[in-house]
């Protein structure tokens, strides 16, 4: 198929533009795309070492690294060596006693258990240039290939790296690129051909540059791999996983974090062991360890990730960095540092305790730092760290944590100001319309695959007005379908938060991500909604959203809030908007939930920063949404909250607990009205008991939907009414199993609830 759509031709010129940029060789990568494995240097020496080895039948050891690429890398020379009839053995460390790389452990634990003659490693070993020494003088030979950033001083021995300096013209190859290569110059490109399955695996899941040779190598192998010429093993796991042809996002998403598993839960050779099988009986056991260390990898991610937002929830957004300790397995902080160093915009480095006392941490950082140089220059306060530019692994002293934060964030913000971590979720590369939503421009979109690092999927923009919002069904409450005007189904996971603003009359640019579902040998389009920004907010019509907000900020106001003494509310709002929002940078929302409120946003001139929910990172926000906020947890990091218009007196007060609050002087006289007549609170007591198992977010989401089942009864009566009876504890809203739950408790009077008597 040819690439006809103009506008994806001119995404990839804009991208590529000053690279030398062809567009046909990008799209139709091939063999001739692949270089000459000689020209690597040392390449001939390293061959002409382990051929003799081989010949003299010594005892040959892969020494490989613990992830995915490493694992690979070591399947693809023990294969070939073993097809060359070599005595060879596969060694790989355990990440929790040996550490990363060659160590004095490591080294201990192959001289008693292999005995090697030659040690090749697979991707690590260039800097391990004392590790390398000890090795040499247990008289033990050793070939490095790997394809890390080299120190000025490289191990005495023969390096294969294409970071060093040579005549290859590409020094991006992962660390099973090079082992591929190595056995290309061994024994010829058709030889090495037969590896391109393992390689495209391992060069999607290192997120190397899927450039050039990269490129060739993904695009070959994942055409190699939907074609069934492939290892048993993953033949064998593509059946498991339902794959009925797989592409780039299939292997980061869903192939490589299980490739990864062991090695971050228990030992990566399990892994090793799985991919080298063909026996059926022994593939079906070895790929359920590798699911049950996947399943604890899940686990162990879901209690970070609550620990994490623990730790953060008073967090000062204004610092340059995310340093967390906490009680973590250590081999998901690499995971845990991705998502918050995503969410933040920020470095991040998460640590957790070792058996020795110290703390290792794992860092990720944003494209503008360089955190692995910074890193460098804090020698003194490390025990231990390596990496790279975007991710470094460290270790330090328990003692040294306070001095080490103090240290780093002062170094970022030598090199980086604080505009460098703003978020901007709404940029896109291309719009497209509902026309687009179909097979023709998906085939075309395809043929930019395999996607990765330094060519990203192109973020695609579909405008929409009115759109039909509905929950994915009653049991799946968070995720929801937004139907277009031509009754496209936009799939929306977590999307709760933003169903008002979806539903409101507003122009709303949806940031979206094509994809295909195949069920039962059909494959169908997807459509998956990521993020949406408000390009006109327009909240006619949902008023009494609004006014369901203010009920229940008035009921935490009440309830959750006794201390009026020490907190208070300011009521000067204009003051608060130019010198916490308009001079400053980060720690202040301005919440906009009615339409009035948009024309005081508008007459000031704030539009770039509208967004429907605040931002993870701190920066000053314009929340407009006209379920306003009603949720602490939404405003950890903030600093100040100004409302725009209020219904209730104190009905911000709760929010005072964390931030200062504004609000106006006068209340909003609005024409929603909550009776308080006793035949009213009877009915809706029935109505509710009666559909206690109604799936909801929370209580005002309860009360919406339940609404909808009764002609004569309001939603703002339903909940009023609701929290009345949770106050007396008649009712409660479990947000476990999201829905009420009916109480025994004693009878008592409407007039007995504060809540009750403090609503007009």
């Amino acid at each position: 198929m040819r690439l006809t759509d103009e506008r994806i031709i001119k995404f990839l010129e804009k991208r590529n533009e000053g690279k030398n940029f062809d567009l046909d060789k990008f799209l139709s990568p091939s063999e001739k795309d692949l270089r000459d494995a000689n020209k690597l240097k040392n390449m001939s020496a390293a061959c002409e070492k382990i051929k003799k080895a081989i010949a003299e039948n010594k005892k040959i050891l892969v020494y490989g690294d613990y992830d995915s690429d490493g694992i690979c890398s070591s399947t693809i020379l023990y294969l070939y060596f073993k097809s060359c009839g070599a005595n060879v053995d596969v060694y790989i460390p355990n990440r929790f006693e040996n550490g990363y790389g060659i160590s004095i452990e490591a080294i201990e634990e192959i001289q008693e258990s292999f005995m090697p003659d030659l040690i090749v490693t697979v991707d690590l070993g260039i800097t391990a240039i004392e590790e390398v020494e000890i090795l040499k003088q247990e008289g033990i030979d050793i070939v490095v290939t790997d394809h890390h950033i080299p120190l000025e001083e490289i191990p005495d021995c023969i390096c294969v790296d294409p970071k060093l300096e040579s005549d290859y013209g590409f020094d991006a190859l992962c660390g099973a690129g090079v082992a591929m290569k190595l056995v290309e110059a061994m024994a010829g490109r058709e030889e090495a051909n037969k590896y391109l399955d393992i390689a495209a695996i391992a060069t999607v899941g290192d997120i190397v540059p899927l450039v050039d040779e990269n490129r060739a190598i993904a695009k070959l192998g994942i055409d190699k791999i939907n074609k069934g010429d492939c290892l048993k093993s993953i033949y064998f796991m593509l059946k498991k996983l339902e794959f009925e042809k797989v592409c780039s996002t299939d292997i980061s998403f869903k192939i490589v974090p299980r490739l990864n598993a062991c090695g971050r839960m228990d030992n990566a050779i399990k892994v090793f062991e799985f991919l080298i099988e063909t026996n059926e009986k022994l593939l079906e056991e070895k790929y359920a360890e590798i699911e049950s260390d996947n399943t604890l990898r899940l686990a162990s991610i879901d209690k970070g990730n609550k620990i994490i937002d623990k730790c953060l929830k008073n967090y000062d957004r204004t610092e340059p960095s995310v340093l967390v300790n906490g009680d973590f397995h250590e081999g998901i902080i690499g995971i845990l540092a991705s998502r918050v160093c995503h969410e933040f915009n920020k470095p991040a480095i998460i640590f957790t305790k070792t058996e020795d006392g110290t703390l290792k941490g794992s860092g990720r950082s944003i494209e503008s730092i360089d955190v692995h140089k910074i890193i460098s220059s804090m020698s003194d306060l490390l025990v231990n760290f390596g990496g790279h530019k975007m991710a470094i692994g460290v270790e330090i002293e328990e003692s040294a944590f306070d001095e080490f934060k103090r240290v780093f964030n002062e170094k970022i913000s030598e090199v980086a100001d604080e505009k460098a971590f703003l978020v901007n979720n709404f940029d896109y590369d291309i719009e497209i319309f509902e026309d687009d939503l179909d097979e023709t421009f998906y085939r075309e979109l395809s043929l930019l695959e395999p996607f990765g690092c330094e060519n990203e999927k192109p973020v695609l923009a579909l405008k929409q007005k009115d759109v039909i919002v509905e929950p994915m069904s009653e049991k799946v409450f968070k995720h929801y379908r937004c139907f277009t005007s031509k009754n496209i189904p936009l799939v929306s996971f977590n999307f709760y938060k933003h169903a008002a603003v979806a539903k409101s009359k507003s122009d709303k640019m949806f940031i979206v991500e094509l994809g295909e579902n195949s069920y039962k040998g059909k494959t169908k389009l997807s459509v998956l909604e990521r993020s949406l920004k408000l390009i006109n907010p327009d909240f006619s019509g949902l008023e009494e959203v609004d006014f369901l907000t203010a009920i229940f900020n008035k009921y935490y106001s009440v309830m959750d809030f006794n201390n009026k003494e020490n907190y208070h509310v300011t009521n000067d709002v204009a003051r608060a908007i130019k010198d916490n929002f308009l001079n400053s940078t980060y720690g202040t929302i301005i919440v906009a939930s009615t339409n009035d409120d948009l024309e005081k946003i508008k007459a000031l001139n704030l539009g770039e920063f509208i967004s429907d929910v605040p931002f993870k990172n701190g920066q000053n926000v314009v929340v407009a949404n006209p379920t306003g906020i009603y949720n602490l947890d939404d405003v950890n990091g903030y600093k100040n909250i100004i409302f725009l218009h209020k219904s209730f007196d104190e009905e911000h007060l709760y929010f005072s607990q964390k931030l200062n609050v504004f609000e106006p002087e006068e209340k909003v006289m609005g024409s929603h009205i909550i009776s308080k007549d006793r035949q009213v609170f009877a009915k809706c007591y029935n109505l509710i008991t009666n559909n206690a198992n109604l799936k909801a977010n929370d209580e005002i989401d309860f009360a919406s939907k339940l609404s909808l089942r009764s002609a004569e009864i309001s939603a703002s009566q339903i909940l009023f009414s609701l929290l009345v009876f949770m106050e007396l504890n008649f009712l409660e809203f479990d947000p476990v199993l999201n829905s009420v739950q009916i109480l025994k408790s004693k009878k008592m009077e409407l007039s007995s609830s504060k809540f009750y008597q403090s609503v007009e």
